[in-house]
C-alpha cells in the first residue's frame, strides 16, 4: 500500500504544481473522491493496480436515466489518453 499512498500523494503534488484549472488538478479531484466514496486502502490499491497496468482511474456514474444524477457510483481503470 505504500506505493499507492506515494502515488496519490504524487498526483496531488502535480495538481498543485500545474494549477487548478490543469488536467493533473481534475485528476487529484478524482482521487479524492475516489477516496471518499470507498477508502484509502481500496485508492491506494486501484493506484498500484493502475500503474502497474498503465491506466488511471476514472469516476462512472451509474447511467440510469430515473435517477437522473451526476453523482459517481463506481470507480474504474481505463486506458490513458
Amino acid at each position: 500500500m505504500g506505493k499507492g499512498k506515494d502515488l496519490f500523494g504524487h498526483f496531488n503534488d502535480l495538481a498543485k504544481a500545474k494549477g487548478p484549472q490543469s488536467e493533473e488538478s481534475q485528476y487529484a479531484g478524482v482521487l479524492f473522491q475516489a477516496l471518499l466514496m470507498v477508502g484509502e486502502r481500496r485508492v491506494f490499491e486501484l493506484l498500484e493496480e493502475a500503474d502497474e497496468t498503465g491506466k488511471k482511474l476514472e469516476l462512472e456514474t451509474s447511467g440510469n436515466a430515473a435517477d437522473n444524477s451526476e453523482c459517481p457510483s463506481k470507480i474504474i481503470l481505463v486506458d490513458k489518453d
